[in-house]
């Protein structure tokens, strides 16, 4: 018996003694996004589409639980027409009077209404970083960031057809600043594209009241007759969302599928510019009628940009 346990403390104190001497090997630290290395030893390629377009992006881990993500978005461009009426004054009651002297002095005859066409598109460059809080659950993220692209997002103008009113409407007007006080015109008013009220006082270059709260506002063109209206945002829009990724072939772990969701801060609701007078149809016209006033009416309240899309990740290096 004695030597029985004897022989078990000197097998003991071997096995303790050559376990001291086996070499310490640092298994690979996992990186908490599903890949095995550090910071920047992985790249990731995504391609999505949502509502910011369709759009590629770069992918790597900058750390435990941290990826850092950068690329382009594009959302082609698509538009939407308007229909505006052409007034004179507060009304069309003397509009065939300036059509019928407009043909006589210049050969071409208004149309009563002019259509417009907004055309809407978006490019941004961003950069976000990816949070991944669940240690067991790497598959959602909570993402944040910056995008970056041109301030403006749409532009309106009117359809070739229509150039020849805008003309003559701005040769009337012309017309109408030099004519003597005494010449019937002079109680006729300017002549425009009727687009509501003015919602507050507006003054002119010396500070005088030009138009107060309620007075009917006209678009009116140049004296070239260009008109046009830009739809504009902030450049810079910082982001903020959620993601979740899960695997979709069990023969490719290097393949993904991405949902995300989250806003666009953009600085408020986007302003509506025309260019001839510099006026927001957002915040100085009020009461903008048909469709387009339920355009102008949707953008007020579009204050931040909703960030929806589906995307495909694939594992490269």
């Amino acid at each position: 018996m004695k030597r029985i346990v004897l022989l078990l403390m000197w097998t003991l104190g071997v096995l303790a003694a050559h376990a001291q001497y086996v070499p310490a090997v640092n298994p690979p630290k996992y990186d908490k996004v599903q890949h095995w290395g550090g910071a920047f030893q992985h790249l990731d390629v995504m391609a999505s589409l949502g509502t910011t377009g369709i759009g590629v992006e770069a992918l790597t881990p900058i750390g435990e639980n941290w990826r850092l993500r950068g690329g382009v978005t594009y959302l082609p461009w698509f538009s939407k027409t308007m229909t505006t009426d052409v007034y004179v004054g507060k009304d069309q009651s003397h509009f065939n009077d300036v059509s019928e002297l407009m043909q006589q002095w210049k050969g071409y005859r208004m149309l009563k209404q002019v259509k417009m066409s907004g055309m809407l598109s978006m490019f941004n460059a961003k950069i976000l970083v990816d949070y991944f809080p669940l240690d067991d659950n790497k598959k959602f993220r909570v993402s944040a960031g910056l995008f970056w692209g041109p301030a403006r997002i749409a532009n309106i103008t009117p359809d070739s057809r229509y150039t020849s009113t805008l003309t003559t409407i701005a040769a009337y007007n012309q017309l109408y600043d030099s004519a003597d006080p005494g010449d019937p015109i002079r109680s006729w008013g300017y002549a425009g594209l009727y687009m509501g009220q003015y919602a507050q006082d507006c003054h002119d270059e010396v500070h005088d009241v030009d138009h107060v709260e309620g007075d009917t506002y006209l678009m009116m063109p140049d004296d070239n007759g260009d008109l046009s209206i830009e739809m504009r945002t902030n450049s810079f829009k910082p982001y903020l969302g959620v993601g979740y990724e899960l695997g979709i072939l069990k023969k490719n772990e290097n393949l993904k599928l991405g949902i995300d969701a989250g806003v666009l801060f953009w600085g408020g609701a986007p302003s509506l510019r025309v260019s001839s007078d510099g006026l927001n149809l957002v915040k100085d016209i009020k009461n903008v009628p048909g469709k387009k006033g339920d355009y102008v009416s949707k953008i007020n309240k579009l204050v931040v940009f909703p960030v929806i899309s589906v995307s495909l990740i694939y594992h490269i290096l």
